[in-house]
């Protein structure tokens, strides 16, 4: 409709209304819808990897996280006297042993930057308890001795009194959201009298989620557009090509039987080139027999 109102408009467009032509003529032409339909093709199968492979680094990256807690929880555990636990009664923070076993969990503790927490509790019988919280003395909301636990994790932690056990998902309490690792405690009898374990917060978790999930966005996203950038470098080889053969048809049909077919190509287009070669080499022996005739 566009096209129609310039021609009746003057016989000449102007040079905005050639600009529009060109424009209109681009959106049409086969090179962009080519390019387009390529596009979003690419994308659509870019995006549908996208989260498939995001979920399964989800799932692969939380087991790995909870491997770790595991391995770390198993660690330190043995590095624990479980004689020494079991003695400390509630209201022995200040004592010595207490003490002891602290700075000992904390040291443990701030050798991973992954460990936010790191704490002994115990079976009392009446439910879970805290026996040494590492952040006691340095934090207001560190637990005392005897301290109960109750949240959706005191199944697992009980299961830790069998063996190295990691949370499966995370959870809240009052400290905030985290997934954690546990291992038993033993004396030096062999028995367990004790369950150790560490925390790694939510966030830390999330932000490997996310850096995975950037990662795989930017490679998806890179490759689209080079892929992009290739399809949009053959289809304009290709249809460069066809107006070559567009021009020389036009040429050969205002008469000019000297318009020579210039396309060089080992694909369809370059048998088509050579069809069409033939074709006018055909017209101008016919041309020229008519000429010839009396």
């Amino acid at each position: 409709m566009i096209v129609s109102r310039i021609n009746r408009g003057s016989e000449y467009p102007t040079p905005g209304q050639g600009r529009l032509i060109q424009l209109v003529s681009a959106r049409h032409s086969l090179q962009t819808k080519l390019t387009a339909s390529f596009i979003i093709l690419i994308l659509l199968i870019s995006g549908l990897t996208f989260f498939y492979t995001y979920g399964a680094t989800k799932a692969a990256l939380k087991e790995s996280t909870q491997d770790e807690l595991i391995q770390v929880a198993g660690i330190m555990a043995t590095q624990i006297n479980g004689d020494n636990v079991i003695l400390l009664q509630p209201g022995e923070e200040n004592t010595t042993r207490f003490i002891g076993i602290r700075d000992h969990l904390a040291a443990m503790r701030a050798n991973s930057n992954e460990i936010t927490n790191a704490y002994i509790m115990k079976d009392s019988g009446n439910g879970i308890i805290f026996v040494v919280d590492d952040i006691y003395g340095t934090d207001s909301n560190a637990a005392r001795i005897g301290e109960s636990y109750t949240t959706g994790e005191n199944s697992t932690i009980a299961e830790a009194m069998k063996n190295p056990v990691a949370s499966k998902d995370f959870y809240t309490d009052k400290w905030g959201t985290f997934m954690s690792g546990y291992a038993p405690v033993r004396n030096s009898a062999g028995e367990t009298v004790a369950v150790l374990g560490v925390d790694m917060t939510a966030d830390k978790v999330m932000a490997k989620q996310d850096f995975i999930g950037y990662t795989i966005y930017l490679i998806m996203g890179l490759s689209a557009l080079i892929a992009g950038l290739i399809i949009f470098y053959f289809s304009r080889t290709m249809i460069r090509d066809i107006r070559k053969l567009n021009d020389t048809a036009e040429k050969i049909s205002m008469g000019d039987m000297s318009a020579m077919v210039n396309v060089q190509r080992n694909d369809e287009i370059g048998e088509l080139a050579n069809s069409f070669s033939r074709m006018v080499a055909s017209l101008k022996i016919m041309m020229s027999d008519d000429d010839n005739k009396p």
